[in-house]
């Protein structure tokens, strides 16, 4: 389970030089994982920035990459004029730019094969890296601070309300920063030094922040972060075959201390107990009230990540599900089809489309569910793509844990039934956590909350036994 990978861009401010430039390394509990480079130029009255950066990880014993770039061009007061960036993991390439100018911005996106163009009107108090910079650096030294912006998210198309504060206490240089949007909060940081907002990436749940260097960083050898060992949950059995598909119960906690929340499903039934969410799956467990008109429609419609509108898309749906059939027959044929066809390499960083999937045939299981998804949308089946956690015997070097899974539900008419062509189909070992529709930010988060789950008990409802007569993981 990937998700989307939420990062804050470096900013800049000029101190009278033409042209300056910063390195950092990208580290996490004092692991070195990359570095970036960020420059800025003051040429013709515009200030332009670029910032480049490497990050190499390790998940499920392979390495690998996450690099981007970015651009902004402002006005020497700060005027936003243009922004540009790239991302590239493994086999995905994501591109956008924006023209800002005359009350409007105008975007273009490039997600793979697929381009688009949109147009946002432009908002008074929109910021580039310049201009955030000058609002940052213009606040009362020692005291508390906050103010209002507007961000441009490039890869979203979309503009983001932004509050910044700070209590205005900086510990050895650095200042600490709240940043509150409609995407929740995020904790930034301000070198007083540099004047500067210091980048940070979060991967899996372990935030990886930017150490400015002197000069040139230490060559340093790159650490393995391996981002699935961290986010599996222990549980305290062992899951034998014949008890996943009959109903079980689990018991979770939240290390913060409070009961987790977790969605109802169709197959999904919790129950709040004090400081522990009890929760019950099988086939037909789940108390979910029926989706409104609205909400199917959702389901039901294409969008940037499941591109169910494709010609390519609909021909692959209509060639796996064949003609008529029951929606269960129909799903199990696109199931198994879209497990053939993805093939390849089991990429875990980025965020692929599913187009981008069916021509690379590569992913892990968060484009296996946006492919499946796409094909049953492809068919007019309303279909949303849920993220959460399914047992694994053996998981990242570890045994018997319940790790990030993606998979597809749809709705059949009477609820929501879940069809996984990742792991060959739903077992009540499967554990929701979140809904969307396929877009990344509609499991912003899911990360961290997998980090802080805890399964302190688990038991097979009916017969009143043990687990198949599984004993406890020692």
């Amino acid at each position: 389970m990937r998700r989307c990978l939420a990062m804050v861009l470096l900013a800049l401010v000029c101190t009278g030089a033409a042209a300056r430039e910063y390195r950092a390394s990208i580290e996490h509990a004092g692991a070195r994982y990359g570095e970036s480079v960020f420059e800025l130029r003051e040429q013709d009255g515009l200030r332009r920035t670029r910032e480049q950066f490497r990050i190499e990880v390790s998940a499920n014993g392979s390495r690998e990459t996450l690099e981007g770039e970015r651009r902004s061009a402002e006005s020497s007061d700060g005027r936003p004029l243009s922004a540009w960036q790239r991302t590239v993991t493994g086999l995905e390439r994501s591109e956008a730019e924006a023209r800002i100018g005359d009350g409007r911005i105008v975007l273009q996106q490039r997600v793979g094969k697929q381009q688009s163009r949109r147009t946002l009107a432009l908002p008074a108090d929109l910021l580039l890296d310049v201009g955030l910079v000058r609002r940052i650096a213009a606040q009362p030294a020692g005291q508390a601070w906050a103010f209002d912006y507007t961000e441009l998210d490039l890869l979203a198309a979309q503009l983001v309300p932004v509050r910044l504060s700070s209590d205005g206490l900086a510990v050895d240089g650095v200042l600490e920063l709240q940043r509150d949007s409609i995407g929740g909060r995020r904790l930034l940081r301000w070198s007083l030094v540099q004047q500067r907002v210091l980048a940070s990436w979060n991967l899996g749940g372990a935030v990886l922040t930017s150490q400015p260097c002197a000069e040139a960083c230490a060559p340093a050898p790159v650490q393995d972060l391996d981002l699935l060992q961290r986010l599996a949950v222990a549980t305290p059995y062992r899951f034998p075959a014949q008890a996943r598909h009959g109903k079980l119960r689990y018991v979770f906690e939240d290390s913060d201390g409070g009961a987790p929340a977790l969605p109802s499903t169709g197959e999904q039934r919790v129950v709040v107990d004090g400081r522990r969410s009890v929760v019950t799956i099988c086939a037909d467990c789940g108390d979910e009230a029926a989706p409104t008109p609205a909400e199917l429609e959702r389901y039901r419609r294409a969008n940037a990540w499941v591109e169910s509108e494709e010609g390519e898309i609909r021909a692959f749906a209509r060639s796996a599900a064949g003609p008529g059939g029951s929606i269960e027959g129909r799903m199990r044929r696109l199931e198994t089809a879209v497990y053939v066809h993805m093939s390849g390499s089991r990429e875990v960083l980025g965020y692929a489309s599913a187009l981008q999937a069916l021509h690379n045939r590569s992913g892990d299981c968060t484009e296996f569910a946006l492919l499946l998804a796409a094909a049953a949308r492809a068919l007019g089946l309303p279909a949303r793509v849920v993220g959460g956690l399914a047992y694994s015997s053996r998981f990242a070097g570890g045994r018997d844990v319940f790790s990030p899974h993606s998979w597809v539900q749809v709705w059949d008419g009477k609820r929501w039934r879940s069809f996984d062509a990742g792991l060959g189909g739903f077992e009540s070992t499967h554990v929701v956590l979140v809904v969307g529709d396929g877009s990344p930010d509609d499991y912003a988060g899911v990360l961290q909350r997998m980090r802080r789950l805890r399964l302190v008990d688990a038991g097979q409802v009916a017969p009143r036994r043990p687990l198949g007569g599984a004993t406890k993981v020692p």
